[in-house]
Formats: C-alpha cells, structure tokens, sequence
C-alpha cells in the first residue's frame, strides 16, 4: 500500500528530474573536458589484439553471443512471467506477468543486452581484422562503451540478485524456482561469468575515465524507467526507483554510481592481471564465485515444473 513506501513532497519527483539533468549536464563537461575519445583508440585495440591466441578468444565470443541471443528468444517463448511491481497510480505492489517486449523492462535484461551487443561489437571487429581493413573509429567507441557498460551492469547484476533479490525470496515465502530458468540464469549468473572470462583472455586496457559511460547508462536507463510508470506501463519494476519517493534524487544517483563502482572494480583486477595472471585469475575468479548463484537456498524449494 501507499503507507509501506516513503513518499516525500509532491514536489520530489521533480527534484529527483532536476537532478538528473544536472548530473547529465556535468557528465557531458566530463566527457568534454577529459575529451574521453582521444582514450578509446588504445583500449579498443587492446580489445582487438587479445593476449590470448584468436581462434579461442573469438570461439568464446561466439558462444558467448549465442547464448546471449538464445536468451532472448526463450524470453519470449517461454510465455508469461512473474513481476512484483509498483502501479505508478495505485502507489502499491501488485505482482504482474509480462510476456515478450514487456520483459525488456527490467534492468536484468538491459544487462543481457549489454553483454550481446558487447560481443557482438567484438565479433564484428574481428571480421574486419581478418578481412584486413580499418575498423571504424565508430565501432571502436561503441566497444569501449559496451564493455564498460557490460561489466559494471553484470556484476551489480548478480551481486543484487544473490545477496538481496533471492534472500528476499526465502524471507517473503516467495517461490523463487522461476529465477533459474536459462535466461535468468544468463542475465544474472552467466552475463558476470563472460566478462570474467573476457577479462582473462584478452587482458584489456581499460581506462578509469569510462566509469563515465556507466554513470551515463544508469541514467539513460533510470529515465526509462520514469517515461514507462508515466506514459507507457504504470509501473516501476523495482519500488525504490519510484521518483516520488523521499530519497528518489540520491537513489537515482547511487544506481548510476554504483554500476560505474562495479566497472572501476574490474579495471582494478584488469591491473592485477596484468601484473600476474596467475593471481588476477584467483581474485576474479574468488570475485564471481561470491556473486553467481545457479540454485535456490531455499529448503522448501521444489523443482519447476
């Protein structure tokens, strides 16, 4: 009901879109002040150019790609799907159940769409390398931008998904089976896993400075989530999104921070990478291991049918 939630002023939601622009504004003098694009030529080439032999690195970028796309197409076959909401009117949860387009809502599949135009980017510049031309300057910047992106939204992903999201699940009694069919398990497990592996294949060149590019996708999605409860769907997928609330301006700014934190993390074991892979690995691998989880801890869970 309305009174579970901790709405402020009737003027909050226009403070939390005023904050916004602000933030926008600042994040585009970012981008011109620190003339991000003069960075991106180096990575992406460190991108193009793997330590790791070709023929393994693009065989997994292939089969990361596919069962990317796979995953979309169950979502769409798999019928109706479950979805505790926010009704943007009502001001209440109500549990709904979304089919094809309509799933596309959730942050969950914006990650797992991330994670397919990432490699998708990479695949597409490995078929110019081998056809021996220059891979446009445009395609380099969108692989830089993707796999920033990328990497901070699958693992906030499954960071929130194991230690907050299916916690939940047990304490509310919910069944939480649905959360590990295969492209659930592809947007929040195997989404981290891939960049993981990403990571210690290739040993990219990252730069600190496209934490930038994460800010700027939590902010791009954040104003989706505000135009569908307005004029598309009525509702927000997660509660806490709602711009009316109290705290909406500093939320909306965490979740947009908080995927940058997550990519500045990889950029850190980037460097240890680099340095020893040996122990690169055994951090990135101790990492993912405390953020995937491919089963219910739930003891009265039983098998989906």
């Amino acid at each position: 009901m309305a009174d579970d939630f901790d709405y402020g002023s009737p003027a909050t939601d226009r403070q939390t879109f005023a904050a916004i622009a602000i933030v926008g504004t600042v994040l585009a003098l970012l981008f011109i002040i620190l003339d991000i694009g003069d960075l991106v030529s180096k990575s992406a080439q460190s991108l193009n150019d793997p330590h790791a032999p070709t023929v393994p690195v693009v065989s997994f970028r292939l089969l990361a790609l596919a069962m990317g796309v796979w995953a979309v197409v169950k979502m769409f076959r798999v019928g109706a799907g479950n979805m505790v909401v926010l009704l943007h009117e009502e001001r209440k949860l109500k549990l709904i159940h979304p089919i094809g387009i309509e799933k596309f809502v959730t942050f969950s599949s914006w990650t797992l769409l991330s994670n397919i135009l990432y490699f998708s980017s990479v695949l597409l510049a490995a078929f110019y390398r081998m056809n021996e031309a220059p891979i446009p300057s445009l395609l380099e910047h969108f692989q830089i931008i993707m796999f920033a992106v990328a990497c901070g939204t699958s693992f906030l992903t499954a960071t929130v998904v194991r230690h907050i999201i299916l916690p939940d699940f047990i304490d509310s009694q919910r069944d939480s089976q649905y959360m590990f069919q295969y492209h659930e398990q592809v947007m929040h497990n195997f989404a981290a896993i891939f960049m993981a592996i990403e990571v210690l294949l290739v040993v990219p060149t990252m730069r600190p400075e496209f934490a930038l590019y994460c800010v700027g996708m939590g902010l791009i999605y954040v104003c989706f989530a505000y135009i569908y409860a307005y004029n598309g769907g009525g509702f927000y997928v997660y509660s806490f999104i709602d711009p009316r609330l109290r705290y909406a301006p500093f939320t909306m700014l965490a979740l947009a921070l908080a995927i940058a934190v997550f990519y500045l993390g990889i950029v850190l074991v980037t460097l240890v990478v680099e340095w020893n892979i040996f122990i690169g690995g055994v951090l990135m691998t101790a990492w993912v291991s405390l953020i995937v989880q491919f089963w219910s801890n739930d003891p009265n869970a039983q098998s989906s049918s």
